[in-house]
């Protein structure tokens, strides 16, 4: 058991340093796209936490494909954070234990929100957090996205969440 944990704190120095390794040119900004927090509770869509992550980090990478105003901090660091502390967006405790991992990833901005179900759509809410404050940045905002529960739904509401909140990572405020 010891040197499973003590394997987990090596690959997570390693994946930490691969990160830090890449210098950031002036003005180039890190942005941590953390899974959605299943706010319904229902287990059959946890995938979509990781699904919406995934979709928006993607876009916004195909945006600025050279990193030339912002990098979008790589998936699987994310990942190997959160099973470092054990943490998932499906746990209640999510929205106050995420701030361990974006501490440790040493972002500038951080994307993340929510979903639920409601009347057989999701619900979703979307935010550029201000990592000093742990809050969300008022003027960068994305709420109350109806979608039906299909991937291509969903998937839309991805390119609509990365359109609103692209124009805060790029202002740099």
């Amino acid at each position: 058991m010891k040197t499973n944990n003590v394997f987990k704190s090596i690959l997570l120095t390693i994946f930490i340093l691969v990160n830090m390794a890449y210098s950031q040119p002036s003005g180039q900004i890190r942005v941590a796209v953390l899974p959605f927090e299943n706010a319904d509770g229902r287990m059959e869509y946890n995938i979509w936490s990781y699904q919406l992550q995934d979709s928006i980090a993607k876009y916004l990478i195909s945006k600025d494909p050279n990193e030339f105003n912002y990098r979008i901090v790589p998936i699987d660091s994310i990942e190997v954070l959160l099973a470092e502390l054990n943490i998932n967006p499906y746990n209640p405790q999510y929205a106050s234990d995420m701030w361990k991992v974006v501490e440790k990833l040493n972002c500038q901005k951080v994307i993340s929100g929510n979903f639920n179900i409601q009347h057989k759509k999701f619900l979703i809410n979307a935010y550029i957090y201000i990592p000093e404050l742990k809050l969300p940045d008022p003027r960068y905002q994305v709420k109350d996205i109806f979608k039906d529960i299909t991937d291509e739904d969903i998937y839309s509401a991805a390119e609509l969440i990365g359109k609103r909140l692209r124009p805060a990572i790029l202002a740099g405020d």
